[in-house]
């Protein structure tokens, strides 16, 4: 009698070995042919959860988001004493704080694959701008926000922080990244979602000097 494959542990086993491999030589270097030696499995089983290794990446990034957004979620049931515009205030302190410790939110950051870089912006529009606008359209009740476009807002600063300021995707130096960011901060206020501090370019800034030593 032959044993039953479980079909989510096979997933989650690509998963984790693409993850590790995305990290250890970076996306472009890897080859499906590493992910099938790795992870034990044949090609044709590969083939049939995942049409390319494009669509490996796009998982990989969308468990990761899936817990960046349960982390989200968690943060804010620590700050239901906090105004909706400190609430994200929060959140971006505390996102930084766990970049910091993830190894694949720096693969993503740092990575010259237009792909990846993609990949992981399509993502996170996905999975994290909801929570920011829902806390914007929240804002507008409790009054420390005042705005007609919520939902855009919130994928308008997502664009500027995530494309415009990054240094790899548009290049610029330590000076333009803070003219960029006090422009985000000067904009997001004009639109009435007065979110970025003055401590939330600080620690882009040195988010970014810590990234990108070399």
């Amino acid at each position: 009698m032959s044993r039953r494959i479980d079909p989510q542990k096979t997933i989650a086993n690509i998963l984790t070995v693409s993850e590790k491999l995305f990290l250890e030589k970076g996306y472009e270097k890897t080859t499906t042919q590493e992910i099938v030696n790795e992870s034990g499995l044949s090609k044709g089983t590969i083939f049939h959860h995942f049409k390319s290794k494009e669509d490996i990446l796009s998982a990989v990034l969308e468990k990761h988001n899936d817990y960046t957004a349960k982390d989200m979620h968690r943060w804010l049931s620590e700050m239901e004493t906090l105004t909706s515009r400190e609430k994200i205030e929060g959140l971006f302190n505390r996102f930084y704080e766990e970049a910091e410790r993830t190894p694949l939110s720096k693969l993503a950051l740092t990575s010259q694959s237009s792909r990846l870089i993609l990949e992981d912006l399509r993502v996170w529009e996905k999975k994290i701008s909801p929570i920011i606008t829902t806390l914007i359209q929240q804002g507008n009740i409790d009054k420390s926000i005042n705005t007609d476009f919520p939902e855009e807002c919130a994928h308008l600063f997502n664009l500027l922080f995530c494309l415009w300021c990054d240094p790899v995707t548009l290049a610029c130096d330590a000076e333009g990244l803070h003219r960029r960011l006090r422009f985000i901060q000067h904009t997001m206020r004009l639109l009435g979602v007065d979110v970025a501090s003055d401590e939330f370019i600080e620690k882009s800034m040195k988010f970014a000097e810590d990234l990108y030593k070399k």
